[in-house]
Parts: structure tokens; sequence; C-alpha cells
């Protein structure tokens, strides 16, 4: 009896024993899942934000070439653009434009026109002094776009008749044209003209507006206006040099562009751009201010 009852209790031990390690186990696998989908979950980047003012200073100088101030709607998208400088104007969202006013005499310069959060054509606005000085469109410009890549600029000149009795124009199909190679434009053109782009492997933070527009002189504020962002994909990288040449003379630089950033964190608060244009040396020093905050 006394062998029965231990070989009794042996059993029931095991199958006690197999059970808690079965239970265990799926204690174990619970909780190994569990870890898993926390690893998964992808930690929240905060938004950088967004440019507010941007100054420009040439060689030096105490006073700015020119200011850009920036005011942004809740959601993020510009809703104006204050300039100061040569000429005084301000860019203000209106539908699916961004219209572009002189400030002193509030006439109507130009506007943007976007195709949901992408600027698809520029038109520059005149007065026709030949008939009561009637508003027309002077320069069409339109973009073409590869997926998101900026690669053609077509452009369409008009201008009045001395009589007054309508229009002239020339069409450009292909005026301006944008090559890519990983991920950054390399070469802009411009019939036999050409301006090659060098980069570093500094990756271009997303809130900096630096693009390389149709231009052999990108000093002014349309390389770093804001509304650059909205013109499909920017580059991957920041740019460190430019220079410009004529086919077929490769080997003659005209131009030459430097770039040199200042960083703080995330943000660039300083660019300058040394440029040496067939041996005359300028630079221009761009301070940029960050102070809106997407909520």
């Amino acid at each position: 009896m006394v062998i029965h009852l231990k070989a009794y209790f042996c059993r029931n031990r095991l199958k006690h024993e197999r059970m808690m390690k079965k239970y265990l186990f799926l204690l174990l696998i619970g909780a190994a899942s569990l870890t898993a989908c926390g690893d998964d979950d992808d930690p929240v980047v905060p938004e950088l934000n967004k440019l507010t003012k941007v100054s420009c200073y040439k060689d030096g100088a105490s006073s700015p070439l020119f200011t850009a101030d920036i005011n942004y709607m809740n959601d993020g998208k510009i809703s104006s653009i204050s300039f100061h400088g040569d000429k005084e104007f301000r860019l203000f969202s209106s539908d699916n434009k961004y219209l572009m006013i002189d400030i002193s005499t509030g006439d109507e310069l130009g506007e943007y026109i976007l195709s949901g959060n992408v600027i698809t054509a520029k038109n520059v606005l005149r007065k026709n002094s030949y008939a009561s000085n009637e508003v027309y469109v002077s320069d069409e410009y339109k973009y073409g776009y590869s997926g998101s890549n900026l690669v053609l600029t077509s452009w369409v000149a008009r201008w009045p008749k001395e009589d007054g009795q309508g229009y002239e124009s020339e069409d450009y199909r292909e005026y301006d044209k944008f090559y890519w190679e990983n991920g950054n434009v390399v070469t802009f053109s411009r019939n036999q003209d050409r301006m090659e782009y060098e980069y570093s492997t500094v990756e271009r933070p997303e809130n900096y507006p630096l693009r390389v527009i149709g231009s052999f002189a990108p000093v002014d504020f349309e390389a770093v206006t804001p509304l650059n962002l909205l013109y499909g994909v920017q580059n991957r990288n920041l740019p460190i040099r430019a220079y410009t040449y004529t086919i077929p003379n490769q080997s003659e630089v005209k131009a030459e562009y430097k770039y040199t950033y200042t960083t703080v964190g995330d943000y660039i608060m300083c660019m300058t751009i040394d440029e040496n244009d067939g041996g005359t040396a300028s630079s221009y020093k761009y301070t940029f201010e960050y102070n809106f905050a997407v909520k």
C-alpha cells in the first residue's frame, strides 16, 4: 500500500510540474510579445520650428541688404511674407494662390499658383501704358515635375503693342532645366549656359528652404524664401559649391559660389555665400530665425 501511495503521489507531482512549466512558458511568450510590440513603436520626433525671419548682409555691412518676415496659419501653412529691400512687397495666401502686392502703392505685382501644396505656375503682372494702364501678365512661368522633382520651367514673355491693340508674345517651352542625381539638383541649364552644384554629406534640415533656382547669381531672396518648400521635393543635402560656364567652354569658370553654414542643433542659423564673379568678389551673409512651432 505504501508503494502504491508513493507512486500515486509521484505521478501527481510530475503532472503538476508539467502544468506549471506550461503556464510559465505561456507567460513568457506573452511578455515577449508585449516587449516586441513596444519595440515596434517609432519614437515621436517633434517637428522643427518654421522659419520666421531672413536677413541678408552684403560684404560685412551692418545694415541688411534685405529682410523678410514670415507669418503662418495654425496648420503651419504660410499666411504672409513681408519683404523689405530694394523693393517692398507683401505676399499673402488667397484661395489656391499667393498674391504679391506692392506695399507702397497697393498694386498687384504677381501671383504664385498652387495645385495642392505644390507651386505649378507664376505670373508677373504689369500695367499697359498704351491701354489705360490695364493690368496684364507680362511673364508667365509654368513648372514641370517628374514625380516630385522640379525638372523644367517654361516661360511666355508678353508685351503690349504700341498702338494699344493687344499684345505680342514669345514662347520658351524649355527655358530652364534641372537635372537630379542622388536626391540633389546637380545641374541647372539655360540654352548653352550651365551651373553645376556640389554637395556635402550633411542633409538639409526639413525646415530649411534653400533651393536651386533658375538663376546664375543665386544670392537673392528667391534662393531662400520659404515658398521654395512648395516646389515639390527639396535637395537631400546642403550645397557647398556652385560654378557657371558656357558650352563648349566647360573649363572656363565664369562665376563661382561657395557655401558655409553655422548650425545650432538641427537649425541652420547662418549661411554665407562667397561669390567670385569674373574676378569680382562679394560675400552674402544670411541669418535665420525660427519662432513658429506647429501645434
